[in-house]
């Protein structure tokens, strides 16, 4: 009789099992029948059971932040916390365990009473060794949940013997998430301390040589302090919003996750650069190595780094080909997506080495203006100073990253164009 998959469980009951049968030994759960005595080692099988079912199907697509868990230090309220303090915005997410973490609330959290995830599973217990002063914490730490449960709700306990005393035994189990502080191992030392983030993003995404942390804490973000207080808070170190997706024909970051992430913490430090120096009354024509010491294959840079009269920019480093054009912006995404394909630009290497490299600055422009453009050749100062009246990212569905740096609220004072890298020679044809 053929087994009927569109009704209750979909796995084929054995009468026996052979050489050819795979068993896990993790997944035994009791079987219930009229007569069998239940006892409570019985019922936590069962419950062990689909605990460790739900964690391997959890852990079919990777760790990520399914929603929400952004770290930061604005209020619901629009309002900036403390410089000590940092907001969890609400949330849920996976561990690379296949375990649920949630935080259903924003929480303001004040740092000094974080604990280090060293300390987590013995803050009742006595330890010798010597801790940092939690309100004097300096370095990089990584901002991590983890999946805990404790017990509650003390009843009585009835007794099992027959002289037995009777006691009172929790009867409640209470799964919750721990919010703490990872140390971030071997960090880059060799960079100034404003160059820290560049230096830890190039280590993460350019080198390739990401800290493994344990397989229970979901990171949320990396966060540098200096004597409890916070210096700088780079999600997209570790944040990863999907599962691990490997793509086949690749010359740069083979997982597309990453490159998304690498894409996005490049946009957020970017940003972060530009709103100080205008705070300071300065311009935004600086070089990529005063803050980065490498560049996804794809970008936005700062405007005032490019010259549209002399036909010159700032930004990347003189020895390469920098070319300036202009596209429809329908044609953006696509290209978006041929550059995520290439490898990043290490902007540590001798000058020597970007002479064979050729990197495109597109300014997106609707078809009609572009083709305006053309055919009556007007110069392409005026077409780039025509095409600058609008947002210079065209917002679209068709590209992830392109779409959720489209969704931030841009200053109008602030232009950026998108910058695609083409390696030249024997790396790219």
């Amino acid at each position: 009789m053929a087994t009927n998959y569109t009704s209750g469980s979909t796995r084929v009951a054995l009468s026996q099992v052979d050489a050819t049968t795979v068993v896990d030994t993790r997944r035994t759960r009791p079987m219930w029948f009229d007569g069998r005595f239940m006892a409570a080692r019985d019922l936590e099988r069962e419950q062990n059971y689909f605990l460790q079912r739900e964690a391997d199907l959890g852990q079919a697509n990777g760790f990520e932040g399914i929603r929400g868990l952004m770290v930061d230090q604005l209020a619901s309220n629009g309002q900036t916390v403390g410089a000590t303090a940092i907001v969890l915005h609400a949330g849920s997410g996976v561990t690379p365990a296949g375990e649920l973490v949630t935080v259903p609330e924003d929480l303001t959290i004040q740092l000094a009473q974080l604990p280090v995830q060293d300390d987590l599973g013995i803050q009742l217990t006595t330890s010798n060794s010597p801790s940092q002063n939690p309100q004097m914490r300096t370095g990089l730490f990584v901002v991590t949940l983890q999946p805990v449960e404790y017990t509650a709700d003390p009843i009585t306990a009835y007794p099992t013997t027959v002289q037995g005393p009777r006691t009172t035994h929790d009867s409640d189990i209470v799964q919750a998430t721990a919010v703490s502080l990872v140390p971030y191992p071997n960090p880059p030392t060799s960079y100034a301390a404003s160059l820290q983030e560049a230096a830890l993003a190039r280590q993460i995404f350019l080198v390739g040589s990401a800290t493994q942390l344990p397989d229970s804490l979901l990171p949320l973000a990396v966060i540098s302090l200096d004597h409890g207080v916070v210096q700088w808070i780079d999600p997209y170190l570790v944040r990863r919003e999907n599962g691990t997706q490997t793509i086949p024909v690749n010359f740069g970051i083979s997982d597309q996750v990453t490159q998304q992430a690498y894409l996005m913490q490049y946009d957020t430090q970017l940003q972060a650069a530009v709103a100080r120096r205008r705070a300071g009354g300065l311009k935004a024509n600086f070089a990529a190595t005063d803050y980065f010491l490498a560049l996804p294959a794809v970008g936005r840079i700062p405007f005032d780094g490019i010259d549209t009269q002399a036909f010159s920019q700032v930004f990347f480093p003189q020895e390469m080909d920098v070319r300036l054009s202009i596209v429809p912006s329908d044609e953006l995404p696509a290209l978006l997506q041929e550059g995520m394909a290439l490898p990043p630009i290490d902007l540590t290497l001798p000058p020597d080495a970007y002479q064979n490299m050729t990197v495109f600055v597109l300014l997106a422009a609707a078809d009609a203006e572009s083709h305006a453009a053309a055919g009556a050749r007007q110069s392409l100062s005026h077409a780039i100073a025509a095409a600058l009246s609008r947002q210079c990212c065209h917002h679209s569905r068709a590209s992830h990253c392109q779409q959720r740096m489209g969704e931030r609220d841009w200053q109008p004072a602030i232009r950026f164009l998108f910058a695609l890298a083409r390696r030249c020679a024997c790396h790219f044809v």
